[in-house]
């Protein structure tokens, strides 16, 4: 694919949208040859496997009860990489894969019952071909889910629906449960009393799918791989889906990828089920601990710079983009590829505004500095205290601090063990609130 030529067309390639390896890209900033892998990580002489490679081992050799789940900061690349990995020859040769993403409008009010009736769904709608040939056995399956599940909740099914008119009853409850809060509470409650049906009913469209497989020349076992379950906002969420009903995710009987919050990940009461079964993707890491300094620069580790200019290469015509500002969008990004991109965009943006040829260090630090406006707005005292306290100890205060990680205002680092940082775009705001604390309590 051609490089972008001008900033006006490097601001369309540097999109962060996860990229897409399945063969049908429609939008140019999916586009897989943007692909630049992670730089190798090293204990001594020695490579080690990144945590996709492990999960990949652990999928190959594992069995139809393997549930593994991956971590990592909100925009770190997790999409991009199941996307990579769904595709690979290893993977593909082996199983059958079904690939889960729940929308933006859903991510608020997911609940454990919910993604157990999307497992179901979209096993039906990837496979319903082979599902309609067991007409008898189907109509039998959805005379019950129709009684038990549908019913309830208003959804009426005819007698004799099969095939595509099945499907489209999926849709339409998952369209509904959207739209509907009285209907996501009447489904809420009938999976908390009824949620062995909702494992029953996976269970059983398994059986069916993976018998069709056998007939079938290709892959016979099936992998369902959920993304965006990272994206869940609330501590209630995190409890019901993580905590109390971990069990119904554990279930179903198939090979289950399942991405997690880091807020949940890292927590000092995180399950043994999901600790034991779980790799993280972390930040690149372009920051060093620095508790005495307020500048990010002051903080920069240069060891993976060359990966981030390989990311812009890949999209962008050298000259457009000088190496000062991928220098400064890396450092204030705290190595979060999606931030690394928004700041990149956002100086683009100011360059063409401004009738610049090229996006250079002075424009960039512009830019960072719009970023640091629009990151500040809306916190308030407890917030910069917080802040601060992770910025000076590299830990967070308390358990209920776990929310910064979804806020992006604290990002997780690596190197040997795991830390927390504060956004580096916030530090200078942050110095900025110490110095008049200091004021008033001399003055």
């Amino acid at each position: 694919m051609p490089r972008a030529t001008t900033l006006e067309d490097a601001r369309k390639v540097l999109d962060p949208r996860p990229l897409d390896f399945s063969g049908k890209v429609h939008e140019r900033a999916s586009d897989p040859e943007f692909h630049v892998p992670f730089p190798e990580q090293q204990a001594g002489s020695f490579k080690l496997p990144g945590p996709i490679t492990r999960l990949e081992k652990r999928l190959l050799t594992g069995t139809r009860d393997t549930k593994l789940f991956l971590s990592g900061h909100i925009g770190s690349g997790k999409s991009t990489e199941l996307n990579l990995l769904m595709v690979k020859r290893e993977i593909t040769e082996r199983f059958a894969v079904v690939p889960l993403r729940f929308e933006e409008q859903e991510w608020a009010t997911l609940d454990s019952s919910q993604v157990l009736f999307r497992i179901a769904a979209e096993l039906f709608h990837a496979h319903a071909d082979k599902l309609a040939k067991n007409t008898d056995g189907l109509k039998k399956k959805l005379a019950t889910l129709n009684e038990r599940v549908f019913a309830p909740v208003g959804i009426q099914m005819n007698e004799g629906t099969v095939g595509l008119e099945i499907n489209a009853i999926f849709i339409k409850v998952k369209q509904d449960l959207k739209l509907s809060a009285k209907l996501r509470q009447q489904f809420r409650e009938f999976g908390e009393t009824n949620q062995s049906f909702l494992q029953d009913l996976i269970a059983n469209l398994v059986d069916d799918i993976e018998e069709a497989l056998t007939k079938e020349d290709g892959p016979n076992d099936l992998l369902v791989v959920v993304d965006d379950l990272d994206k869940l906002r609330s501590t209630e969420q995190h409890t019901d889906v993580f905590d109390t009903n971990l069990a119904a995710l554990m279930a179903p009987p198939l090979r289950v990828l399942y991405t997690v919050p880091t807020a949940v990940r890292f927590s000092a009461d995180v399950r043994a089920e999901i600790r034991n079964n779980a790799e993280d993707l972390f930040p690149v890491r372009v920051l060093k601990k620095a508790v005495d300094t307020w500048n990010p620069e002051d903080a920069f580790d240069d060891e993976r710079i060359g990966f981030f200019h390989a990311l812009v290469d890949q999209r962008v015509a050298r000259p457009l983009i000088d190496r000062a500002a991928i220098r400064l969008a890396a450092i204030y990004s705290g190595g979060v590829l999606r931030d690394f991109f928004r700041l990149l965009r956002e100086g683009v943006l100011l360059a063409t505004y401004n009738g610049l040829p090229a996006l250079d260090g002075t424009v960039m630090r512009y830019a960072v500095e719009e970023e640091r406006r629009k990151e500040s707005v809306g916190m308030y005292a407890p917030d910069y205290d917080a802040l601060v306290h992770v910025h000076r100890t590299n830990s967070l205060r308390s358990a209920a601090d776990r929310r910064y990680l979804a806020l992006s205002r604290v990002i997780e680092a690596f190197n040997g063990t795991v830390w927390f940082e504060a956004n580096p775009v916030l530090w200078h705001v942050l110095e900025e609130h110490v110095k008049r604390h200091q004021q008033a309590e001399s003055g």
